[in-house]
């Protein structure tokens, strides 16, 4: 997936993305992106590639068997990836209420402080996130074809 328009807004939710080797996504181009409910399976490569330009929230999101949830790069772009529930407590600021935690499972790191993040969603409508330990089934009982 390529995130990559001029000051886009996304929502990216209950989505299984699988099977893959990078890029999924990719965000720049001064994009802003709300990472919400995922569910990542089977990796090799990384999911998240966020150049200087994108802004990302992550939040209540799985990642199974990914080998780098977010790949490492110099000049990375701002994430936030609701890290733990102290810093998460940040987000009842801007969206009125606390982020949820993201859950790992046989995989990389996934970590981002940018607190700037959560100040470019503030007066949007921003989605609640479920709580990470039933992604998994929601995402797979609902996300592919012929389950709209």
């Amino acid at each position: 997936m390529l995130l990559l328009g001029s000051n886009d807004q996304i929502t990216l939710d209950s989505n299984y993305i699988h099977h893959t080797s990078g890029r999924g996504p990719k965000i720049g181009g001064n994009t802003l992106v709300h990472a919400v409910n995922n569910y990542w399976y089977s990796v090799s490569g990384h999911a998240f590639d966020n150049e200087a330009t994108g802004k990302v929230l992550a939040e209540g999101n799985v990642f199974d068997e990914v080998a780098q949830p977010i790949k490492p790069i110099t000049t990375p772009g701002q994430l936030f990836s609701s890290p733990n529930p102290a810093v998460n407590m940040r987000c009842r600021n801007d969206l009125r209420r606390t982020c949820r935690l993201n859950m790992n499972i046989n995989s990389g790191p996934f970590t981002g402080f940018a607190t700037g993040v959560l100040g470019g969603m503030q007066g949007k409508h921003v989605p609640g996130a479920y709580r990470a330990g039933s992604v998994k089934n929601q995402v797979l009982a609902n996300a592919g074809v012929g389950k709209i």
